[in-house]
């Protein structure tokens, strides 16, 4: 076969690669935002752009309200996600977009394999045992085609938010391939290639970076492809030097200072352990199980065991609880002497192991983020599956008669996995169906028995149904409140209903009546005083859950939804207002709520009083949320708009100055900034 054909081959493979890949994910395209995507996308302000300006464009880029602009380039995509979808959060236009740049991340994978094969095949003697360009060629499109159909890369997809991940993954690729690129032409004394070498490093991981900041491991898995793949033998001195001073410059350095800057406590997040239900130790240990967990995903790609939530996996208390974290702990410690060893041999399976443990290095370790989740092996996954196309050329070369037992093996591999994929894409096309397959998987997963409890029951069920399923989501998660909260609302409801049936007084049920039900023996029954009995029990368990147990975000957002529901006019939210009123304060008397969490209540807080009438309060409430609102711009719009609707134009006029002091380029990009100056500048004269 000609040259001419092979490539006309190679080129109809990556076509037929991309139209299978797009097929696997179709039933998911049209699926809604889930889980944070709704927060973080959805219900971003800054993402509604109307115009692509520079000044637009800089409000998205600060839409993670940090007070640099993280995850910018991202954050920017999405943006123009919305613009070019018409103004809309379109679904399909944002799922679309993420397997487009998930194709396009599988042909990096693919130009990376075949780069690094080849090397492999030159240093082991495999070219020279039969071993050929056709067969690397081959060999590549296989692990790149496991990797763009495996089904733990469907959240990195689907799952709109983590586009931040792909995109990050982009330059992580790009970056490793330019320096194989490079590397080999400084081996063969080609002009340029050190400052190739160098200028690649910093813009892919400049660049990754404000995708986000787990591109910042580029420059290790430089050094992993660096250790396995070449030799420093064949450079003339001067280029070893260079060489040693790029690593040290490019890794070394920035390992040192990471590690400082953990120790002293300072970490980037580090107060977000307040908000965790494990110390940094706990979670370290935790991880040795998770990232067995992982690799089980990987190589058994069981249906049932993925999810989009994880958290029925518990975490590590100590090295024996449960004892499997001894094991896994002690397990990790003999992998990692093995790659040691395997390293001086330059073996494959080493390379895979090392490039793995690397790929977790931020997100697996001591930062406080959450155990699990699915889309952080998408760049750590890539070399497992370079190493399993390798070791099946290997295979090849030696198998004699039982060759063409290999190629039927990798058919029935792919066709496996994108079935289990378009399967599990099938689930995401609706969140009721969706959250009935995480429960039916996940039964002991508190998230998914919420999401179950809001998506897959419909509001016109009965009301007994729709409170079971929110009564068995509290009993899941002791220190969680918004399955109470719905369970509040919905016994107001039938309260209400009876009370109107019965002419009995709405104000019927009083604190004082309030009798323990533990959550489990919480049982609605269309009896007045028995629903008044249960609304002052749910009343005391949210009251002290808040006040005692660990704060947590979906607290604070169950809250503010409760306010919100409130100021829509819904009957049995505005008779909460008085509970809403007590669990705000009652979570605002915690003393270990973090203080991003503190502002957002307080704004809350001040929404009730503004319900209620009472003005003084509001504002009140309102500067206690300015002064805790720290980077959040947001928070400090929300303070403003509080005055400008109530016409105290002096601390209207006093926050607008702040927030050009303390974000003079945001706020100059915000619209709500804008129009607040405007009413400002438009106030009535005293």
């Amino acid at each position: 076969m000609g040259k001419t054909s092979r490539s006309l081959l190679f080129v109809l493979a990556l076509a037929a690669l991309a139209g299978v890949a797009v097929l696997v994910y179709a039933p998911g395209l049209n699926g809604v935002f889930v889980f944070d995507s709704v927060e973080r996308v959805v219900r971003n302000d800054s993402l509604r752009i109307d115009s692509i300006t520079a000044e637009q464009l800089v409000g998205a880029a600060y839409a993670g309200q940090a007070s640099y602009p993280q995850r910018a380039l991202s954050y920017i995509s999405l943006a123009l996600n919305y613009y070019f979808a018409g103004g809309h959060f379109n679904p399909f236009a944002f799922k679309f977009t993420n397997l487009v740049i998930h194709i396009i991340n599988g042909l990096l994978v693919l130009v990376l394999a075949r780069l690094i094969m080849t090397r492999w095949w030159e240093l082991h003697g495999v070219a020279s045992r039969g071993g050929s360009p056709a067969a690397i060629a081959v060999l590549s499109c296989f692990a790149a085609a496991i990797w763009v159909l495996h089904p733990i890369q469907l959240t990195s997809v689907l799952y709109v938010v983590q586009r931040m991940t792909s995109l990050a993954a982009t330059c992580v690729l790009v970056g490793a391939i330019v320096y194989v690129i490079a590397r080999l032409r400084l081996e063969r004394g080609r002009p340029y290639s050190l400052l190739l070498i160098y200028v690649n490093v910093v813009i892919c991981t400049g660049l990754g970076f404000f995708f986000k900041q787990n591109a910042l491991l580029l420059p290790a898995f430089i050094a992993i492809l660096e250790v396995f793949l070449f030799e420093r033998r064949p450079l003339t001195s001067p280029c070893r030097r260079k060489l040693l001073v790029y690593f040290i410059v490019s890794l070394a350095l920035p390992v040192l200072a990471a590690i400082v800057f953990i120790a002293s406590g300072a970490a980037p997040g580090g107060a977000s352990y307040e908000l965790r239900e494990f110390d940094a130790l706990q979670r370290l240990l935790s991880q040795a199980r998770v990232l067995f967990f992982y690799l089980s995903l990987l190589l058994l790609p069981d249906i049932r065991r993925f999810g989009l939530y994880h958290d029925d996996i518990a975490a590590s208390a100590g090295i024996l609880a449960p004892w499997t974290t001894l094991v896994a702990v002690i397990a990790w410690a003999v992998v990692v002497g093995l790659v040691i060893w395997g390293a001086r041999r330059r073996a494959p399976w080493a390379f895979v192991v090392a490039w793995f443990l690397v790929g977790h290095a931020v997100e697996s370790t001591v930062l406080p983020l959450e155990l699990v989740h699915e889309h952080r092996n998408y760049v750590p996954s890539v070399a497992i599956w370079i190493g399993l196309a390798h070791y099946a050329g290997v295979a090849w070369n030696g198998a004699g008669r039982l060759r063409h037992v290999i190629p039927y093996a990798m058919a029935v591999w792919l066709t496996a996995l994108a079935a289990v994929t378009y399967l599990r894409a099938a689930s995401w096309r609706d969140p009721a169906v969706l959250m009935e397959t995480l429960v039916r998987y996940h039964p002991q997963s508190y998230r998914a028995a919420i999401g179950y409890a809001f998506n897959s029951i419909p509001s016109s069920a009965d009301l007994a149904i729709r409170f079971n399923a929110f009564r068995r989501a509290a009993t899941l998660n002791p220190q969680v409140v918004s399955p109470l909260i719905q369970m509040s609302r919905i016994a107001k409801s039938l309260y209400n209903y009876l009370a109107d049936r019965e002419s009995v007084p709405e104000a019927g049920h009083t604190r004082a009546e309030i009798t323990h039900i533990a959550v489990e023996d919480m049982v609605l029954m269309a009896d007045t005083a028995h629903t008044a009995r249960l609304l002052s029990a749910i009343d005391d368990h949210v009251t002290r859950r808040l006040q005692q147990q660990r704060p947590r975000t979906g607290n604070a957002v169950a809250l503010i939804a409760l306010v919100d529901c409130a100021l829509d006019g819904r009957r049995e939210c505005v008779d909460l207002r008085e509970s809403a009123t007590r669990w705000h304060l009652s979570a605002l008397s915690n003393q270990r709520l973090p203080a991003h969490l503190r502002a957002a209540l307080e704004l809350s807080v001040a929404k009730l009083y503004t319900i209620a009438g009472d003005r003084d309060k509001a504002v009140l409430h309102a500067r206690l949320a300015g002064r805790s609102a720290g980077d959040n711009l947001a928070y400090r719009l929300q303070e403003a708009t509080l005055y400008a609707l109530f016409g105290r134009w002096r601390e209207l006029g006093s926050t607008l100055g702040e927030i050009e002091q303390r974000f003079p380029i945001r706020a100059q990009a915000d619209s709500v900034y804008q129009d607040l100056r405007a009413q400002y500048d438009r106030r009535p004269t005293e």
